[in-house]
């Protein structure tokens, strides 16, 4: 077996594929929001259901957060060698799963958006900043992503370039999330 490089950085090609990604679900998150009339952000379907502007406000909050812990993971020490082996791979597996509406997850509490009514064009602009930095640390980072894991509480450890593409996923899946909580309040 061959040694693990305890300080692998991403690859050039992986380092394209998620700021692509990356990028690629920003644009679609603004073109699904373009037009949608400002009390329809802030319609529910559903008591139970998240409105537009709160699935923008939790990927804020989401991202923000995933994107902290990406940039601290090269501070910790690389993971073993069995460790890496069990996240080998997820990022196909996240690319998958994650942007599909068929099984709900319901993410940490600190995650839960709490907005009030208020200018929808400044929770998404909060979330397109947050994106745009998620973005440049992706395109310039020489932090050792492939050898640090944090875990996901369904997909198990994730090395940081996973998380990167996990954030473009995640922000795939509420994209439509909210094109259902729009076309039903319609």
């Amino acid at each position: 077996m061959a040694p693990v490089a305890y300080n692998r950085c991403m690859t050039s090609a992986e380092r394209d594929r998620a700021v692509s990604y990356l990028e690629e679900t920003r644009a679609t998150l603004v073109e699904s929001t373009r037009g949608i009339e400002a009390s329809r952000w802030w319609r529910k379907p559903s008591p139970q259901q998240w409105c537009a502007a709160e699935c923008v406000e939790h990927l804020s909050i989401t991202e923000r957060h995933l994107c902290s812990v990406v940039r601290s993971m090269a501070v910790h020490p690389p993971a073993s060698e069995g460790d890496l082996a069990l996240a080998t791979g997820k990022e196909d597996l996240i690319v998958k799963h994650v942007p599909g509406r068929g099984r709900k997850v319901k993410g940490p509490p600190e995650s839960i958006p709490q907005l009030e009514p208020g200018d929808a064009s400044a929770v998404l602009e909060r979330f397109l900043i947050i994106r745009d930095r998620t973005i440049e640390f992706a395109r310039t980072t020489d932090h050792p992503l492939r050898t640090r894991l944090y875990p996901h509480f369904v997909f198990g450890p994730l090395d940081g370039f996973q998380w990167l593409i996990f954030m473009a996923a995640h922000s795939e899946r509420h994209r439509r999330q909210i094109e259902e909580a729009v076309s039903a309040v319609a």
